[in-house]
């Protein structure tokens, strides 16, 4: 029983040592920020232990790239703005590690709708903004922890309202 106990106590003091506050309020430390023609953007979630939460900025590495996807809005709490996904393909495991990835939207008959599927298919990088697909863009993780599952980065996507500058810590 004491150890079951212990096992609690240390994992609710590794939860809590991975937020951080902001107005009184806790927060995970994983965050995005976004620049969009001056204005900027913000994704940072809530604290909440909860199988209904949607925890992002999320980063999941896949057996060839790896998917990146955050809930920018202009204020922590405050309604979506822009939601970001980013699909990296790699032909080399782990190369989105050490290199900068570019994203380029392939000119194709297949409507922007079936985008994404046809660049999944085949493993073509790509990226969203609002469900509409960036033309061109940067993916780069500038440093990273794999033990501890850390990662910093930047990106820029170009899409019809303009160029999206975001840096993100996980």
């Amino acid at each position: 029983m004491k150890s079951f106990l212990y096992t609690i106590f240390v994992c609710l003091l590794c939860i809590l040592s991975s937020c951080e506050k902001h107005d009184g309020l806790s927060y995970f430390k994983s965050k995005c920020e976004a620049e969009l023609n001056g204005h900027t953007y913000i994704d940072q979630s809530l604290f909440t232990i909860s199988p209904d939460a949607i925890i992002t900025p999320e980063f999941v590495p896949t057996d060839n790239g790896l998917e990146f996807f955050s809930l920018l809005r202009t204020k922590r709490g405050g309604d979506i703005a822009y939601a970001v996904r980013i699909n990296l393909f790699t032909t080399e495991p782990d190369a989105y590690l050490t290199e900068e990835q570019h994203i380029e939207k392939v000119a194709t008959d297949i409507p922007d709708t079936d985008y994404w599927r046809y660049c999944q298919k085949n493993k073509i990088t790509y990226a969203t903004v609002n469900s509409e697909i960036v033309t061109s863009g940067t993916f780069k993780i500038t440093s990273y922890n794999l033990q501890q599952r850390n990662y910093q980065g930047t990106f820029t996507l170009n899409f019809s309202e303009g160029i999206l500058q975001g840096k993100f810590t996980l």
